[in-house]
């Protein structure tokens, strides 16, 4: 086969058949790398993971862990298992997406993915693993020049039945990511992803120093009383809070503390009380230097918002 032979040749010539993961996420979603060592997130995994929070869901909400792939054809792979830790029970589990395109023209490409909710897919609170099944009907796709394809854009099909479809068994694989998150509505919580084999080979998961350097934006909004919390559940530095309302209102307090994880039951420390005045709409609280916190600590804000004051609370900080 033509297409099988080209891309082999293109993985033996590089030396590489899957990349190093990066982390991706849009809208209300956040993707972070962290390193744990507390139970139960300590139990598995090479000692970083990838933390995919997918947050409020409203249709297009997501994150993921990518990895990028040598184009391998997608007659060749078989396997991939994934095991990952859910803070709840959710509607959806963290699925695989297989991205495919046309070796000699990258105008003709499609996005191939297992249905987040499927019955087979775990989704509980606590440590779930998966073991992909391709002969399981799980799989659908939505792309760009698909024509020639004896598939619907849409409907769920085996890997099995890609794989030997008119069109897309002559197609490779340039990316394979591990996704949560695309549900209508509802709010998913922080899930963290601790080990990815793909086609038997496991995938080292750990950050680059750019990823680390990068900041992390965590947003929450709502218009009664405030009472959000900041746990990435890895060492941080705190880099900003801010607190934005619509239109000003009475003046409340803006409290923010940090909640120890090793001396919860003790006391919390104060980190700032700002009386948002007549007038302002705005308090910014700046962090950095000396704002350095352990993976079991949680910053708390609170603001009674009285007026019910359309608000949004923006949480700046990065893995450390």
């Amino acid at each position: 086969m033509t297409v099988k032979r080209q891309a082999l040749k293109n993985v033996t010539q590089a030396s590489w058949l899957f990349g190093h993961p990066v982390i991706r996420s849009d809208k209300n979603s956040v993707a972070y790398w962290a390193r744990p060592t507390q139970s139960p997130l300590n139990q598995k995994g090479g000692g970083w993971m990838a933390c995919l929070y997918g947050g409020v869901q409203t249709g297009d909400d997501w994150a993921a862990l990518y990895v990028p792939v040598n184009e391998m054809p997608i007659s060749l792979f078989e396997k991939a298992q994934w095991s990952y830790y859910m803070t709840g029970t959710e509607t959806m589990g963290v699925n695989i997406v297989l991205w495919v395109h046309d070796p000699d023209d990258f105008d003709n490409r499609a996005e191939i993915t297992q249905l987040g909710g499927h019955s087979g897919l775990e989704k509980a609170a606590g440590w779930n693993a998966h073991e992909f099944n391709p002969a399981t009907t799980q799989m659908f796709f939505y792309g760009e020049n698909t024509t020639g394809t004896n598939l619907t854009a849409g409907t769920q099909y085996t890997w099995n039945q890609f794989q030997a479809d008119n069109l897309f068994s002559r197609w490779t694989i340039y990316r394979i990511s591990i996704e949560h998150g695309w549900e209508a509505s509802g709010t998913f919580d922080p899930v963290w992803v601790s080990e990815v084999k793909l086609n038997e080979v496991p995938i080292p998961l750990k950050p680059t120093e750019e990823d680390l350097d990068a900041p992390v934006f965590q947003y929450t909004t709502g218009s009664s009383a405030i009472a959000a919390t900041l746990a990435p559940k890895t060492p941080f530095e705190l880099l900003r809070i801010e607190l934005h309302l619509s239109s000003a209102a009475t003046q409340d307090t803006f409290t923010v503390t940090l909640d120890a994880g090793r001396a919860a039951t003790v006391y919390d420390t104060l980190v700032t009380s700002q009386a948002m005045n007549g007038y302002a709409t705005l308090i910014a609280v700046y962090g950095g230097e000396g704002f350095r916190f352990m993976e079991d600590d949680e910053i708390d804000c609170a603001f009674t918002n009285t007026d019910a004051r359309t608000y949004g609370v923006t949480y700046v900080w990065r893995p450390r």
